[in-house]
């Protein structure tokens, strides 16, 4: 299950990388204050307060014991991270590919910023510490027969 995740949520983020590409083809003036717009807009703010609520019952005890009782902390964070990755496509739509300002440019790239470290930080360290720790059980191991070996050859 954590694997289907995960690869689910790389797709999100390789869309997410990609949208931003849509403003060198499209650009609508009018889409962000229309009335779906608006509704994307807003939905898509929403999903980027909702990651908030997780790091808030993970870092407040009191609030963590009385939330934990009712849903896991893993569900907790499964749906930080769907809405952390769900909330800026969302914003990149409400966007409508409309640029008008450095500030646009600059709140986009930070946008990418933050999912891209969110999706290291999420799942490729999972994977690398995973790594390192076989190679340790390995060189432990390797360590253990050359022990072995060398106290079995001295003399005496």
């Amino acid at each position: 299950m954590q694997e289907r995740s995960a690869v689910a949520v790389g797709a999100l983020v390789v869309l997410l990388l990609i949208l931003p590409l849509g403003y060198l083809l499209h650009v609508s003036p009018r889409f962000p204050g229309s009335l779906a717009g608006s509704l994307i807009g807003i939905t898509a703010a929403l999903l980027m307060l909702f990651p908030l609520l997780y790091v808030g019952v993970k870092r407040i005890p009191g609030v963590r014991a009385r939330v934990s009782r009712q849903v896991s902390m893993r569900t907790l964070l499964a749906l930080h991270v769907y809405a952390g990755v769900l909330g800026p496509i969302l914003g990149l739509i409400h966007a409508a590919h409309k640029f008008r300002s450095p500030l646009g440019v600059s709140l986009t790239g930070m946008l990418l910023v933050v999912v891209g470290t969110g999706y290291v930080g999420r799942y490729l360290l999972s994977r690398i510490t995973k790594a390192v720790q076989a190679e340790r059980s390995d060189l432990a191991s390797l360590t253990a027969a050359f022990e072995r070996v060398s106290s079995a050859g001295k003399p005496g």
